[in-house]
């Protein structure tokens, strides 16, 4: 006879369970591996990638995409954590009031949802990053102090430099992905305590 027990609400001890959203920088762009794949295999954990390219906090990508449909999806899996991993779409907004609503708003969605919310801004591959970066940053940084959300820079220092990116630049290569996995696996630790 095998027993087995069902909860309706997320197991808050082990494995620890995580949904990560983000862009391609979490997605993958012509990856043979990502970092939240790579995050799972080296800790455990549960990981789930609801990442989708050209999303962001107020940029939506080809519709649906932005952070906020994310964790809506995310929330149906659920996990006991939803890390927001700040892309790259929003750097093209000429201001940041909207990332700042749109990351509050995200927060607010994980924590009413019964998920802690956890962010990362901005992952860049040079020092400094471009003036754009930092402002996405900056909001991003500031959103999570008003919701009460821990925050880590993903520019200062970069995790990740050139050799590290595809050829366009435009998201990490398999390496540079390897890179992000031991750096959230770290991160992950000392905020949960995992």
């Amino acid at each position: 006879m095998v027993l087995t027990t069902c909860s309706r609400n997320p197991d808050s001890r082990w494995p620890l369970s995580v949904a990560v959203i983000g862009d391609a920088f979490t997605a993958g762009e012509s990856n043979e591996v990502v970092w939240p794949t790579l995050l799972a295999q080296r800790t455990g954990w549960s990981v789930s990638n609801f990442a989708m390219p050209d999303a962001g906090f107020a940029a939506d990508g080809r519709g649906g995409h932005a952070f906020t449909h994310q964790v809506e999806r995310a929330q149906a899996a659920r996990p006991r954590i939803i890390l927001i991993t700040t892309g790259q779409a929003d750097n093209d907004l000429p201001e940041m009031g909207a990332v700042t609503v749109g990351a509050i708003d995200a927060f607010d969605k994980i924590q009413l949802g019964g998920q802690r919310a956890l962010v990362i801004g901005p992952i860049w591959y040079g020092d400094p990053a471009p003036g754009k970066v930092q402002m996405v940053s900056e909001a991003v940084r500031e959103a999570a102090r008003i919701a009460d959300v821990p925050f880590l820079s993903g520019i200062q220092p970069p995790w990740l430099n050139r050799s590290l990116m595809q050829g366009n630049l435009h998201s990490p290569n398999d390496a540079g992905h390897s890179v992000i996995a031991d750096r959230v696996a770290a991160w992950l630790r000392t905020e949960t305590g995992a």
